[in-house]
């Protein structure tokens, strides 16, 4: 009788799968965040609903992509891999890769413990038709990877050819033709050029994808914890803020940190502060639009019942120069570019803060299985985060790395608790975040930071040595198996 009632009260309350261990996920990745304008850092971000999401959890302040670009990020999150690990292998947006399902388990590991598994809107694991050696067609390429559902919208189309929901919808509603034209205009004359998007709020593509995203959650069975991951392409360029986002900030009264140059050349264009604030409110009003998408998921897990208790990570694939330096979009290792937001929420469980341990945004991955009670594929260097999460440990392992490069000598970062280092085709760099948190002091060539320098260069080795993938791992030799099967009889 009393096992009865136990399954009757969780049939009618899914709210219980939290206490019994198994939260409904969401994660959600947003594209080209710079860590610079996060509202819980900067009074100028309007983004409550994430500001919100982020004091009822952990935010990670040291946060890093293994790449700072969008494919080998991405796959690093998929397989909890280093882009120099055999089984990843991309240093950067590839013309022809995929990731092979054996080496990208995150939403296998995750279906294995139980859920329901779906990514809606932007994946760019893949690149070109590659996937077709091995699989027919993009469906069977899903299902290997461990997803029960997949809407993968590329992102605003600047091309009237190829198929994807989004781009269905805007041909249904006769805006294919002027979204397509409109985004082309934009790539060949220089996509940083803010102007509002030539279609209203409600057809722009994140909030397309939100509103799937939103009537797949309604559509889940309720006694099977589900896991969702909603990638959006914004606030990544173009600068085409829809409606009254694009005129929601107000470019005066913005404000630029001191790493901005008064003037600086970039898509040959001359730039100043001006043109930077004017892309900045732009950048801001797309930023703001995800914030709202991100309402509109609560909601959908609030009329599920289960919110009080999932599990949310909240992060982005790589940052946004925004004029740091003299340089727009991404591809560097300055703060900017590199470091991304993270926030982890999962009442009860994560503590309120935050943190400073260097961290990589993959760990995402095994802190998802762990957290559900599931067990990751052996082979990973992703780390579970809950460790510092829930207050065990100040950090997990003693540096986090970025690297990119299509063309030797490849370039690699490392950033510790205090310092960052990174070596391109040309030199080194060391600076330091706890007195200079906008990169404007190179010490690389100082004396008196010459031991820095050596130990950072250590510390990068060290990781490099210790991150390599081991074929040969577990191997046993003739003799010794030979020598173990004569014990067992």
């Amino acid at each position: 009788m009393r096992h009865a009632l136990v399954f009757l009260l969780l049939a009618l309350s899914p709210s219980l799968f939290a206490a019994a261990g198994k939260p409904d996920v969401l994660v959600v990745i947003a594209d080209q965040w710079s860590p610079r304008y996060t509202g819980w850092d900067n009074k100028e971000v309007r983004t409550p609903h994430m500001d919100r999401i982020a004091a009822e959890g952990m935010v990670f302040d040291a946060c890093y992509a293994t790449s700072p670009v969008c494919m080998p990020s991405r796959v690093s999150l998929l397989t909890g891999l280093y882009p120099h690990n055999g089984g990843h292998g991309l240093w950067g947006n590839g013309a022809r890769y995929y990731p092979a399902p054996e080496d990208a388990p995150m939403f296998l590991d995750i279906q294995r413990a139980g859920f329901t598994t779906a990514q809606i809107g932007k994946t760019h694991w893949s690149a070109g038709p590659a996937w077709q050696e091995r699989f027919k067609n993009s469906g069977t390429f899903f299902k290997a990877l461990g997803l029960d559902h997949v809407a993968d919208i590329s992102g605003p189309p600047d091309s009237v050819k190829g198929r994807d929901p989004y781009k269905e919808h805007l041909q249904q509603r006769g805006l294919l033709q002027a979204v397509a034209d409109d985004l082309h205009g934009r790539y060949i004359s220089g996509e940083f050029e803010p102007r509002a998007s030539v279609v209203k709020p409600e057809d722009y593509h994140d909030v397309f994808t939100t509103g799937l995203a939103v009537d797949w959650i309604a559509k889940q069975p309720k006694d099977k914890p589900l896991c969702l991951v909603v990638s959006l392409h914004s606030p990544h360029p173009p600068l085409d803020a829809p409606g009254d986002y694009a005129a929601m900030f107000d470019p005066e009264k913005l404000t630029l940190p001191a790493s901005v140059p008064e003037r600086y050349l970039r898509e040959g264009r001359a730039m100043d502060h001006a043109k930077t604030k004017r892309m900045l409110a732009n950048y801001l009003g797309k930023l703001a639009l995800v914030d709202d998408c991100v309402a509109k998921l609560v909601e959908a897990l609030k009329a599920r019942g289960t919110w009080d208790g999932a599990l949310v990570a909240i992060t982005s694939d790589h940052g946004e120069m925004m004029g740091a330096h003299g340089y727009l979009t991404k591809g560097r290792f300055y703060e900017e570019s590199a470091r991304v937001p993270l926030v982890l929420r999962w009442p009860g469980q994560v503590k309120t803060g935050r943190s400073k341990a260097p961290v990589q945004m993959m760990d995402v991955y095994p802190t998802l299985v762990e957290a559900i009670g599931g067990e990751v594929t052996p082979g990973r260097f992703a780390k579970s985060l809950l460790p510092i999460a829930t207050g065990r440990k100040d950090r997990i392992r003693p540096i986090a790395i970025s690297e990119i490069g299509d063309k030797a000598p490849l370039r690699m970062m490392a950033r510790d608790e205090r310092f960052k280092y990174w070596a391109d085709e040309e030199r080194e760099f060391l600076f330091d975040l706890e007195t200079d948190p906008l990169e404007q002091n190179d010490l690389s060539e100082l004396s008196e930071h010459r031991d820095t320098l050596n130990r950072m260069r250590e510390k990068l080795l060290t990781h490099l040595r210790s991150t390599q993938t081991n074929l040969s791992a577990g191997y046993k030799s003739k003799v010794q198996r030979l020598r173990e099967a004569a014990a067992k009889k």
